[in-house]
């Protein structure tokens, strides 16, 4: 995911009263009145662009999406869908790749005329049309994919679960650059996702942008916190929600402190507690 801008002003208000010792991850940076802020880290828009497809094939592959029963997901032509689907990969619409994987999966809920409230999608099908839509950067990704099951108890929000075949997959951003920019006194850096044997969310639209929220089994991976007042470092993010803001490749963002950089890094004890009441909300730029 895009950027992600960790620090919290009133986390580090906090951090800045309970906490004497500093405070370091396993990525601790500079002295504060000797920081070198590495290059590439002032962009504020996305980096990556949404790659053109070839419609007539996206469309083609949208329709063949079977159940693992081998039952179509779509029993015939859906006009609604196809307007849905052509404006979503309108190159003159600014979007991120990131929010057309997920308003796919939202307009495949939406439109599907199965009848179940639990789907699992068949695979080759699915990758088939993960791949002529281009959401992702890295072709290889999809095919990590072991499974994609459907929940749609509730219409209106419907939920994913995609599993992959390792325990633990890494997604490099910006093919291996990540995104950056200069917040806090210092470049907070996202550099890959990390995807705990798979993951879920769940996926709504909100006057007229689209919202997915209640991630579970994914982190964003970099080098995040602060400079200055207090030096703080971070590199396990946990994204609780995004909202896509229509027109634009920017994104309402509530992030926490992942319950893994506990597992993983040393910290002064009570940065744990404090981490569980404060969640940070940016709009920034976000992408893979």
């Amino acid at each position: 995911m895009r950027k992600q801008r960790f620090a919290h002003f009133t986390l580090v208000f906090l951090l800045a009263i309970l906490a004497s010792p500093p405070l370091a991850g396993s990525e601790s940076g500079p002295a504060q009145d000797q920081v070198a802020l590495p290059s590439g880290c002032t962009a504020e828009q996305a980096v990556t662009t949404p790659a053109p497809v070839n419609m007539p094939q996206v469309l083609a592959d949208a329709y063949a999406l079977e159940d693992a029963q081998g039952k179509k997901i779509f029993r015939g032509p859906n006009r609604s869908m196809e307007q849905a689907l052509t404006g979503l990969f309108d190159p003159s619409v600014p979007r991120s790749k990131l929010e057309q994987f997920y308003a796919m999966l939202f307009y495949v809920s939406r439109y599907t005329s199965h009848p179940g409230e639990e789907i699992t999608l068949d695979l080759a099908s699915a990758r088939n049309l993960l791949l002529s839509s281009k959401v992702f950067s890295d072709p290889e990704f999809p095919r990590q994919i072991t499974r994609i099951h459907l929940t749609r108890k509730d219409p209106a929000q419907p939920c994913y679960q995609v599993g992959f075949d390792k325990p633990e997959v890494w997604l490099p951003l910006n093919r291996g650059a990540g995104f950056g920019v200069v917040r806090e006194g210092m470049c907070q850096h996202a550099k890959a996702l990390v995807f705990y044997g798979g993951f879920s969310f769940c996926l709504a639209m909100q006057n007229g942008n689209l919202e997915v929220s209640d991630f579970e089994n994914v982190d964003l991976w970099g080098a995040f916190g602060s400079r200055g007042f207090i030096n703080l470092d971070i590199n396990y993010v946990s994204v609780k929600s995004v909202e896509f803001l229509r027109g634009n490749a920017m994104g309402l963002v509530k992030a926490k402190i992942s319950r893994k950089e506990f597992e993983v890094n040393r910290h002064f004890f009570l940065l744990e507690l404090i981490s569980k009441l404060v969640t940070d909300k940016s709009v920034q730029a976000i992408d893979w």
